[in-house]
């Protein structure tokens, strides 16, 4: 299929968070769970930024929307999933596989859903929680636990192998993979400049660690991954649901 001059720089874009999704996977299977997280973030950022430029330089493109679901699979749906089993799950024994592939199986489930019932790829709301929010809670939550801040912070009771915040964590991370295929309706956060500004000022965060500024970084992402999910949809409802007309040709996807 031809893409046009104009779509190839967004492709681009969704490759690379391609790239950072895979190279998050090899960073975990090397037991380096922090540069995992990272990467995981990245790709959650350049995946916002692809859809963004093509619809700014109008370079929008059926091939664009496809490669961006393999991109929401790999990198927020098998590299959380490799990551917390890696640095915690399996500890869990056999509990942690059913974690790990309930993560992975509940996010491909979504974006096979996403792809059927939404064609204007998420530019309207979603229907259901996006998987980049259970995605970044479990990777921004891991990166806490193994930046090494919480020892030096002396937080002995923060540990998400035992004790209540490893339940409190993983319940939540449990109901987030549930809302994933519910059909609870969530607007598109990501729209607003503020919010993804915030999302940019995370990554940056997290490779430039100044006095623990990662770790700081990586817990508001956490807290704000539990706000979209469980306050979000009663303290800023979506609109109505948005009519089954059909959309602009070729719109693009957005992370779902």
């Amino acid at each position: 299929m031809k893409i046009h001059t104009r779509a190839i720089l967004p492709v681009m874009l969704t490759l690379a968070a391609m790239l950072a999704g895979f190279s998050s996977l090899v960073m975990s299977s090397h037991d380096n769970f922090t540069w995992a997280a990272r990467l995981i973030i990245l790709s959650m950022i350049l995946d916002g930024l692809d859809g963004a430029l093509a619809r700014l330089i109008k370079g929008t493109s059926s091939v664009g929307a496809e490669l961006d679901t393999f991109v929401d699979m790999t990198s927020f749906g098998i590299a959380p999933a490799l990551l917390a089993y890696e640095a915690c799950w399996h500890t869990f024994g056999g509990w942690g596989m059913v974690l790990a592939g309930g993560m992975v199986l509940s996010g491909a489930s979504r974006l096979s859903r996403f792809r059927i019932i939404d064609p204007f790829r998420g530019q309207q709301g979603f229907l259901g929680l996006p998987i980049t929010c259970a995605g970044g809670f479990v990777t921004c939550i891991i990166f806490v636990a193994q930046s090494g801040a919480i020892q030096e912070w002396g937080w002995t009771w923060f540990s998400l192998t035992q004790g209540p915040v490893a339940w409190f964590v993983w319940i939540a991370a449990t109901l987030m993979l549930l809302l994933q295929i519910s059909h609870v309706r969530y607007t598109k956060a990501s729209k607003h400049p503020v919010i993804f500004l915030a999302g940019i000022a995370l990554v940056i965060a997290l490779f430039v660690n100044v006095h623990l500024m990662a770790t700081v970084a990586a817990l508001g992402g956490s807290v704000a991954a539990l706000y979209f999910a469980f306050l979000s949809p009663f303290i800023h409802p979506p609109g109505a649901k948005p009519a089954p007309s059909a959309p602009p040709p070729e719109q693009p996807a957005a992370a779902v």
